[in-house]
């Protein structure tokens, strides 16, 4: 069907007037022919009536003369009937044999009635014929007469009656045809145009147009509902105005170039503001995708070929086949600007389809120029760190005494350099210029050797500082600080910071924590003969011995760090080892046997208690393992140390199985007596790489036992499992 913009239209008031004129003349034909029926019928029955009577006259006047054979009297009552110029043909039978008829008139051709066709009456077009019998004094039949009446004037009167008939159905209906013409036009066609005319205007975005209500009728109520349409329309006009406007700028001011292109690679359709931006073209409709990522390929570049061929794809693979052969496509492009600077693209690529097919591949291009550089630039402080760390922790092997020992000389020479500038400007003699001078060039020196860069750039920068004042006091001695007092006092305050952030570093590579900071070596010899000594002196200076001998409770898990890693990687795990309390004081009985302690926990909590990456995600859990010690002191003396794993928990059952298989009763344990059992010698659940068949947990009570230390485990299935030891 061809659009409705090019077919020929025909008004609804010519179909109306059309449809009025037809059923108006279907009607007009059929009045016309009722009317002139009636009127001919009407003529003929009245021509009837004075001919039957004509004919009943004829024959009582006939009776008589037949009854007598009185043929004069027969011929005077024919003759008279010839005074009648409507009757064409009069003609008389007999039933004597010797007189059979006579006839007056055009009788040619008129046949003697039967008995069947006496006392009737015969109507052709132009004539009327009426039979009558004629009977005699005793009621006998004696004869039979035939008038033939013409009908001739009646076809005349006929004639011009139908004349007036026709012309008055067609005034009739040329008048009804004229008004109900008018009143469609008025009531119906021209309401409708207005509505199509401000339908049209409501098309064109024109919606103060309003259709003015003239009637109470269906054209009143559609009028009404047109108005009511014009107001929703333009109400969600403005409502989707408003969205769009809002979805435009949200669409402009993603940080995502975001184009679309069909199946020729072309971009179609709107673009947001940020592709314009990275594309560097105002419009980019046209252009070709492959253009605009690779701009200065060549004919033989690889990547471009590449991006060819899969464009060649896109739209030729079924939508499901979509996430395979997104993954083919480029996710990142390095794409060149004018002036010359390489901007990092990261590419996405979105189907969108229509009825079940790909219509066309939304592509989002995100720079991630500063991501790259945050990325370096984390890589390069983690690198920094790194190095720090490992720099501080050769720094504490070789003895961290040294290093607390510059960080106090360090900070007594900033402190006298604060007491040098004061709080407020004043003149400064050459001799005090050059002691600020010596003080920062030795903490700059030093803090070279410690690999303390920010502390070292921030020395250097105070040098030029003193540098310049020491030149503007070369002439009368001395300077005025003036506006650079505030300078010198935020940049050694930058200083200190700078010290505090190597002091942290330090605290932090340490195994000990803060406790590093008030570290001392001494020979353990010297402190076992000092115990003995002490053992015959006063509870005071016993104490003061006690905690020399103890060890900080971050030495025995100095190397758990780094080998809780490692001892998952080879059960195919990811575990990390998160030490609290680093600095807390942890006696010697306990301190000698405490590393092989913990060592034995945190194995076991590897091999037994942290699932797999796989199992922890189906869990809910993270794909690393979590092992946390913590030490605190007791409030009776000693420490409390906890070993906590968020693993499966214990295996209550596979543990009461495996110990009724060494003989162990079990029956009637508790929960808390199942879980004893697992510091039953020879007790293992499960062989891995790193179980100790029965011994590691066993191993762990006997050695506590001996220093003076009990050891508890608690577990929720799936949850954890916790160790806590303390004094007994």
């Amino acid at each position: 069907m061809p659009p409705a913009s090019r077919m020929a239209v025909v008004s609804l008031g010519t179909k109306l007037a059309l449809a009025t004129l037809g059923v108006l003349a279907v009607m007009s034909v059929v009045l016309y022919v009722q009317l002139t029926g009636r009127e001919r019928r009407s003529l003929v029955e009245s021509k009837q009536k004075a001919a039957t009577m004509v004919a009943e006259i004829f024959a009582t006047g006939l009776s008589a003369p037949l009854d007598f054979d009185d043929t004069d009297a027969v011929g005077k009552e024919l003759d008279d009937l010839r005074s009648n110029a409507e009757i064409t043909c009069a003609r008389v039978w007999t039933t004597k044999p010797e007189q059979v008829s006579t006839a007056r008139g055009a009788c040619e051709g008129t046949a003697e009635p039967s008995d069947a066709e006496l006392d009737r009456t015969k109507v052709y077009d132009d004539r009327m014929e009426v039979t009558h019998v004629v009977r005699g004094a005793q009621g006998v039949p004696v004869g039979r007469t035939l008038l033939v009446f013409s009908l001739e004037r009646e076809n005349k009167a006929f004639a011009a009656s139908r004349a007036s008939i026709f012309g008055l159905s067609f005034a009739l209906a040329a008048a009804t045809a004229a008004l109900l013409i008018v009143l469609s036009r008025r009531l119906i066609v021209t309401p409708l145009r207005h509505l199509a005319v401000a339908a049209r205007r409501i098309g064109r975005g024109e919606f103060a147009t309003q259709v003015e209500v003239r009637s109470r009728d269906e054209i009143g109520e559609l009028a009404h509902a047109f108005n009511a349409m014009r107001e929703a329309l333009a109400d969600r006009e403005q409502r989707l105005e408003a969205a769009t406007e809002n979805l435009r700028d949200l669409f402009d001011h993603m940080r995502q170039a975001i184009v679309a292109f069909g199946p020729d690679g072309n971009v179609a359709g709107a673009v947001s503001r940020q592709a314009r931006k990275v594309f560097g073209k105002r419009d980019l409709t046209g252009q070709r995708v492959r253009d605009l990522l690779y701009a200065e390929a060549g004919a033989h570049d690889v990547d471009a070929m590449a991006f060819d061929e899969w464009l060649t794809m896109t739209f030729e693979v079924p939508l499901e086949q979509w996430d395979e052969l997104a993954a083919l496509a480029p996710r990142e492009v390095p794409l060149r600007r004018k002036d010359g600077v390489v901007v990092p693209l990261e590419l996405e690529f979105r189907p969108v389809a229509k009825n079940g097919k790909l219509e066309r591949v939304m592509m989002l291009a995100t720079d991630v120029s500063e991501k790259k550089q945050l990325e370096q630039s984390m890589q390069t402080q983690e690198e920094e760190h790194a190095r720090r760390m490992t720099a501080m922790r050769r720094l504490i092997a070789g003895g961290g005494q040294v290093f607390v020992a510059f960080i106090d000389a360090a900070r007594e020479r900033f402190r006298r350099c604060h007491e040098i500038v004061g709080p407020s400007a004043r003149k400064l003699p050459t001799a005090e210029i050059d002691e600020l001078f010596r003080h920062v060039h030795t903490v700059k020196g030093e803090a070279r050797a410690f690999d303390l860069r920010e502390l070292e750039s921030e020395c250097g920068k105070l040098e030029e500082e003193l540098d310049e004042l020491r030149s503007l006091a070369r002439g009368d001695g001395f300077v005025t600080t003036g506006s650079v007092h505030g300078a010198l006092v935020s940049r050694f305050a930058r200083a200190q910071e700078a010290i505090d952030k190597g002091c942290d570093v330090f605290v932090a590579a340490s195994p000990i924590g803060r406790a590093a900071l008030d570290q001392v070596t001494v020979q353990r010899s010297d402190i076992e003969e000092l115990e003995q000594l002490a053992k015959a002196t006063e509870p005071a200076i016993i104490r003061v011995v006690e905690r020399l001998a103890a060890r900080p409770f971050g030495e025995s898990t100095a190397s758990l760090i780094d080998m809780a890693p490692t001892w998952g990687d080879k059960e195919g795990k990811r575990v990390r080892l998160e030490v609290e309390g680093r600095e807390v004081r942890v006696p010697p009985r306990l301190a000698r046997v405490l590393q092989g302690v913990l060592t034995h926990l945190v194995r076991n909590a590897v091999a037994h208690g942290i699932e797999t990456p796989k199992v922890r995600e189906e869990l809910g859990k993270s794909a690393t393992g979590i092992i946390h010690a913590e030490a605190t002191e007791h409030a009776g003396g000693g420490v409390i140390v906890v070993i906590e794993d968020d693993g499966r928990g214990l295996d209550l059952a596979r543990i009461e199985e495996r110990a009724a298989a060494l003989g162990v009763d079990v029956k009637g344990r508790g929960k808390d007596s199942l879980s004893e059992l697992v510091f039953t010698p020879g007790l293992s659940t499960s062989a891995t790489l790193l179980s100790g068949r029965g011994v590691g947990l066993g191993a762990v009570r006997a050695d506590l036992e001996q220093a003076g230390y009990t050891v508890e485990v608690s577990s929720k299935f799936a949850k954890n499992t916790r160790f806590v030891i303390r004094p007994a």
